[in-house]
């Protein structure tokens, strides 16, 4: 048993090496141990390339405004396990989270005996759905990888499913085209429950409208068009947010007409003030630093254009670190559109690149194999003129963020 949070962190962690495993049957055992909270849940399942986090966020904010109490399931967080589950934007406490863990341990054990070993995002989903289906109302749960086969997708019948767009990303485990992918994506589609989406590719669209006929749902497209009319102007930056915020608007309008009591104009107001960490974030003034997530080629380009949009003058310089399975030589390739000061480097997690490799994937930058130090040089010497990006994954955004939030004080 975990006496502390740390234990069950640590505990959690240490099973990281198991990686992504698609498919539902171990998380479908450890439900059946803690009494298949799934069953009893109302929630909105949102899957996609991007955009999932922001998406939620902006509905569960939504839900709040309009006094219900709002779960959300959201990975990776700056947080960490606790900030992922939130209850009306507060996370779940740490005895709470030991609570649910310990709660699990046994079947965990068993089945580790079985060779059947649960990864560590089936335990936090499982550790999400018990602990939400006690403290929510109406819970937003946002898929980790794909779709059919996530852990998230043993909900049984979600009142919606929003499908917030398809690119090429996770290849090796979803497929290596835009249909194949969106097809694991519409796996979330199930019947009596409304879809959305904002795919704009045709081939993914054809795919997605062929699983929600399957399923006998209606499906809602949505637009950038659909943002400028519904007159919504969300905080977060580019024009990516104000699809994402229509999904969240049109969401709430459907759930309007399942009989659930929402004001639009509530709803709007949510949508306008709700924020989520690391999407392009202005997380220092002076210097001007700014977080954003993007993690796959698609997020760079929105990325750019978002850069464009708000920087049009200024100077541009990019610290850069991504997963090793991402297409990362693309990706820097596509930041020289708006800068050539890019510095590659490393960071603390079992898939992030090495320099070696970025280095190999692209000689025309510079390389650092402490970024620590790069943002800490930054503080001392930065430029009033230039704006200083730090992009290329969420997990390395978040650690760049913990430090600053950190350390800012002593520089």
């Amino acid at each position: 048993m975990f006496a502390n949070l740390a234990q069950a962190e640590a505990f959690l962690t240490s099973r990281r090496h198991l990686g992504i495993k698609p498919g539902l049957h171990r998380v479908q055992q450890l439900l059946q141990a803690c009494g298949n909270p799934e069953s009893r849940m109302k929630s909105i399942h949102i899957a996609g390339t991007n955009g999932k986090g922001s998406t939620s966020t902006y509905l569960a904010k939504a839900l709040t405004y309009n006094g219900y109490k709002a779960g959300s399931f959201i990975s990776p967080t700056p947080g960490g396990f606790l900030e992922s589950i939130q209850v009306d934007g507060q996370w779940i406490s740490e005895e709470s989270f030991v609570a649910e863990c310990n709660a699990l341990l046994s079947t965990i054990e068993e089945m580790d005996q079985q060779d059947n070993h649960p990864s560590e995002f089936e335990i936090h989903v499982c550790i999400a759905f018990s602990y939400l289906a006690k403290q929510a109302d109406i819970s937003v749960i946002e898929a980790g990888m794909g779709g059919r086969g996530d852990a998230t997708n043993v909900l049984h019948e979600p009142l919606l499913s929003i499908i917030t767009n398809v690119g090429l990303d996770h290849q090796r485990f979803l497929g290596d085209t835009i249909e194949k992918i969106a097809e694991e994506k519409a796996g979330i589609i199930k019947a009596g429950a409304p879809a959305l989406s904002a795919v704009t590719q045709d081939g993914a669209r054809a795919v997605i409208e062929n699983q929600a006929k399957a399923a006998a749902v209606p499906i809602t497209w949505i637009e950038v068009k659909d943002a400028d009319r519904l007159q919504i102007n969300p905080q977060m930056k580019g024009a990516h947010q104000r699809v994402n915020a229509a999904l969240a608007a049109q969401a709430c309008h459907l759930l309007q007409e399942m009989g659930f009591s929402l004001d639009m104009d509530k709803v709007k107001e949510a949508i306008r003030v709700a924020q989520l960490p690391g999407r392009f974030e202005l997380v220092e003034n002076t210097p001007a630093i700014i977080l954003d997530g993007a993690h796959n080629a698609e997020g760079i380009a929105a990325f750019i254009g978002t850069v464009k949009e708000n920087y049009p003058e200024e100077k541009i310089e990019v610290l850069f670190g991504a997963f090793q399975d991402k297409p990362f030589a693309q990706m820097i390739r596509q930041l020289q559109e708006i800068t050539t000061d890019i510095t590659l480097t490393t960071f603390d997690h079992p898939r992030a690149a090495d320099i070696e490799s970025l280095s190999e994937a692209y000689t025309a930058v510079e390389v650092t194999g402490d970024w620590q130090e790069w943002v800490k040089q930054l503080y001392k010497d930065y430029k009033t003129d230039t704006v200083y990006f730090v992009t290329g994954s969420l997990h390395f955004i978040y650690q760049v963020r913990n430090y600053i939030v950190q350390n800012r004080k002593m520089w």
